[in-house]
């Protein structure tokens, strides 16, 4: 059957916005400026210098402040360097720089630094989730590099922060992006490094925002294409113990791939009944998982089955991922990246120090089920999808509480 899916995604995107519409691009952004490292500034400790289009700009480091700022002198024409930040980083006509009474510690420390100049926060030249998202932490565990680009560009929503993986990655570049060479980028291109190991958004004039992995600890930032991999003052690192870890390195950009939005939007599309009720069901899961990990809840309230569930629908309904229909093949990868999210925090919520992981057995038992209004919703929904009555969703829970670590999927096809 043909369905019009514009009601059923509106979560994932950002608000108004159809079934997997991403908004449309303006094919003539500026070009970027050249980033260029301003000569005889001395150092700080508390900010990173960039000269942008000839603009010194001054980007806080992590802890110092959420503003990217700027010292103006008495006599500089703001509107003349409003004007030159909009040109760099592709920003609405109406953003300008805002004078601001210094507060942070990268305010006070510029303040100081440039006597008698204004402090101006250049905020409202970054699209509007960059502005929000810089120099904070997700909070939890699984948004990660991938979700910070898309995030960035506008197809996901900053207030529903999750894991994006490498295939639901692949398929939403390829279909809202078309490739472009990495030498001739422009404000809002993604940039996948390392054949895909990392993914950015570039803002413009050399630099982008990213997030390192996915791990809670690291920040969302403002840095220059060529430090995307490079340690940071003042981040947080793995332990010596974790001497291998890919988040723990200085690793060279060997490979650059660069994406360019095409304003495309897609319907749902040509569908079966059956695909239609797996993409409501893979809607359902986004719900309650953009809502619990956030609160550092999915392990309690969706459970330990949960993830293995996710496993099993991974592995039971992979002909999607080889549908001829775009939209179903993403929704079955933002599946993949469910599951993914769902290991991430279950981890971190529940078995993130050495006691906890020796009696990692225990913990997963003790969470393994939930007995709730989500649980039985879940089973109903899925009893319903393989043809069996939904009324029997308590004695399907039943089957699967008493069956720790198996196979949840079994007990309600």
């Amino acid at each position: 059957m043909f369905l019009f899916f514009k009601a059923l995604l509106p979560l994932a995107l950002c608000a108004n916005l159809a079934a997997f519409e991403l908004p449309a691009v303006n094919a003539e952004r500026a070009a970027s400026a050249e980033l260029r490292l301003p000569e005889a500034r001395p150092a700080a400790s508390k900010l990173a210098f960039y000269s942008v289009n000839g603009v010194e700009i001054a980007v806080p480091h992590i802890g110092a402040g959420r503003s990217v700022l700027a010292a103006v002198k008495p006599g500089a024409d703001l509107n003349a360097i409003s004007a030159k930040l909009r040109a760099a980083f592709a920003s609405a006509p109406t953003a300008k720089a805002v004078p601001l009474q210094p507060q942070t510690p990268a305010e006070l420390e510029l303040a100081q630094a440039d006597p008698g100049a204004a402090i101006v926060s250049l905020n409202a030249f970054l699209p509007a989730a960059a502005a929000e998202l810089f120099n904070r932490d997700a909070g939890f565990a699984g948004p990660n590099c991938f979700n910070a680009a898309f995030t960035t560009a506008g197809l996901m929503a900053p207030g529903k922060l999750r894991h994006v993986g490498n295939p639901e990655t692949d398929q939403l570049l390829a279909m809202y992006y078309k490739p472009v060479p990495a030498k001739d980028l422009k404000p809002g291109d993604i940039l996948v490094l390392n054949g895909g190991d990392h993914g950015v958004f570039y803002l413009g004039g050399g630099l982008i925002f990213h997030k390192k992995s996915y791990l809670k600890d690291h920040i969302y930032r403002i840095v220059p294409l060529e430090q995307a991999y490079k340690p940071e003052p003042f981040e947080w690192r793995p332990s010596p113990f974790e001497g291998n870890s890919p988040f723990n390195s200085d690793a060279p950009i060997r490979e650059r791939k660069a994406w360019r939005a095409t304003g495309a939007q897609y319907q749902f599309g040509q569908a079966s009944a059956d695909e239609a009720a797996k993409a409501e069901l893979i809607i359902f899961l986004q719900e309650k998982s953009e809502f619990q990990a956030p609160r550092w809840a999915l392990a309690k309230e969706l459970g330990y089955f949960t993830e293995r569930l996710l496993e099993n629908l991974v592995s039971d309904w992979s002909s999607m991922a080889k549908s001829p229909n775009p939209v179903l093949k993403a929704y079955y990868h933002r599946l993949e990246s469910l599951r993914d999210q769902a290991n991430q925090s279950i981890e971190v919520e529940l078995l993130s120090s050495p006691h906890s992981q020796s009696h990692a057995d225990e913990i997963l038992r003790g969470v393994w089920l939930p007995r709730n209004a989500y649980s039985r919703e879940l089973a109903a929904r899925l009893l319903k999808l393989y043809g069996r009555d939904p009324a029997g969703a308590d004695k399907a829970l039943d089957a699967i509480a008493a069956d720790y670590d198996g196979t949840p999927l079994k007990h309600l096809k």
